[in-house]
């Protein structure tokens, strides 16, 4: 396996503990709602998040440099 491969399983393992450590509830205020979730849904859905604007961010870069 090569370097990348290995970091990336590292890094997951990593997140995923975090996520397992994180059940208690935690309140979310988003303009004018207000609402009660656990806090492994937040962090998993912020990791998302970034994962998705970054591959959205470097698959539009690559279509501008093969222009």
């Amino acid at each position: 396996m090569d370097f990348k491969r290995v970091l990336i399983i590292i890094l997951a393992i990593v997140f995923f503990i975090v996520l397992v450590q994180n059940f208690q509830p935690i309140n979310v205020e988003f303009l004018f709602w207000e609402v009660e979730v656990p806090q492994i849904i937040m962090l998993f859905l912020s990791a998302l998040l970034g994962f998705l604007i970054c591959y959205i961010w470097l698959h539009i870069r690559g279509r501008r440099r093969r222009r």
